[in-house]
């Protein structure tokens, strides 16, 4: 499989699930949006803020530029409205970079430091699978919490997104 198509799949794929989760997350108040529900990131703010956090720590590691948060359950965007914002111009900025980058980089080594200043070496295209495993895996999380409030939480898996008509 080339790696590089398989990515930007996974993108749009990844793209296209956030929309579908902010759509209803958009149907809360605001003091629901916030509320601690006993999550890992207490609230949807909290998780949904996590998912952005983590996408802009691995984006600045493999561009070498870019938002650096300070922690992993940073509030980046206190208003749901701003943070919709931010999260469509960051699942953008990860289509540019797989587009942008180079097919033989999939093959190669990222070296970076993790937040505590450790450094470390992993696969790149390894780095862009938890990429990608690790929204899904939040992306649950929040999809649970919506459910909690009552609403109906969308039919984000990955096949629905293969079989819907492009």
């Amino acid at each position: 499989m080339d790696p590089k198509p398989h990515f930007e799949t996974l993108a749009r794929y990844n793209s296209w699930a956030n929309r579908r989760l902010y759509e209803v997350a958009s149907q809360l108040s605001d003091a629901q949006f916030r509320e601690d529900r006993g999550a890992f990131f207490r609230s949807v703010r909290g998780t949904l803020n996590h998912i952005l956090v983590a996408d802009r720590v691995w984006l600045e590691r493999i561009e070498g530029a870019g938002p650096k948060p300070s922690s992993l359950d940073e509030i980046l965007f206190d208003d749901f409205a701003d943070l919709r914002a931010a999260r469509e111009a960051e699942d953008e900025r990860i289509l540019r970079v797989l587009a942008a980058t180079a097919d033989e980089r999939f093959e190669s080594v990222l070296s970076y430091r993790s937040m505590a200043g450790t450094p470390h070496e992993l696969p790149f295209a390894q780095v862009l699978t938890h990429v990608f495993n690790h929204q899904t895996h939040h992306r649950g999380q929040a999809h649970g919490l919506l459910s909690q409030f009552g609403l109906e939480a969308p039919s984000i898996d990955f096949v629905y997104f293969l079989l819907e008509p492009k």
